[in-house]
């Protein structure tokens, strides 16, 4: 009997036959950075690239790391790529829940943003976080939304988000040249610079 076939037979000893042993993530493997957001006057900017880095070797070039979330959000995500793809399940499961309900209303950005915020929260408790740091903006009913959520909970609303390292170097940016009426192409040349930097 090899090492390898003692090792099972321990692992099989630990648990039963139909239950596998928990698995959690331990440290992210491949992650995507800086994710920044801010509002304009008529809605919500968002930004990111679309690098996947295994270590600091940027190991994929194709990435989508924002995703649209039902009729009216758009959520993005740093941090570890598998697990925003199990988040990107779970809001899947959520949005055609809604959907099955036909009452004529749909899931707005503050009701997704909540959810999140208790996903997240639940799975730091059960110390299997997902690595990621959400951003989540959206229009509805005429009013914008941008919030941000971390992966141990930690949440807010703001008129100007980042995460990564964009939190750091994005958002003396953003302090100084965002305002309320910025227009679609003062936005996009702001969130341009931001990303410069990031």
């Amino acid at each position: 009997m090899n090492s390898m076939d003692s090792n099972q037979a321990k692992s099989s000893l630990l648990c039963s036959p139909e239950a596998s042993p928990s698995q959690r993530t331990l440290n992210p493997y491949v992650t995507g950075t800086s994710v920044v957001a801010l509002k304009y006057k008529d809605g919500v900017l968002m930004a990111a690239d679309m690098g996947g880095s295994y270590g600091s070797t940027l190991r994929y070039k194709s990435i989508e790391r924002m995703k649209p979330i039902g009729k009216h959000s758009l959520l993005g995500a740093s941090g570890e790529i598998s697990d925003f793809q199990e988040l990107l399940r779970y809001l899947d499961e959520l949005t055609q829940q809604d959907s099955m309900c036909d009452d004529g209303n749909s899931l707005g950005p503050k009701e997704i943003h909540s959810y999140l915020i208790r996903v997240m929260y639940n799975r730091r408790n059960k110390f299997d976080p997902l690595w990621n740091s959400l951003v989540l903006g959206g229009v509805k009913n005429g009013k914008t939304y941008l919030g941000i959520v971390t992966m141990i909970g930690l949440n807010f609303e703001d008129n100007h988000v980042a995460t990564g390292f964009g939190n750091h170097l994005a958002r003396p940016i953003l302090r100084d040249e965002w305002r309320k009426d910025l227009s679609f192409e003062e936005g996009v040349r702001l969130l341009e610079k931001c990303m410069r930097v990031s």
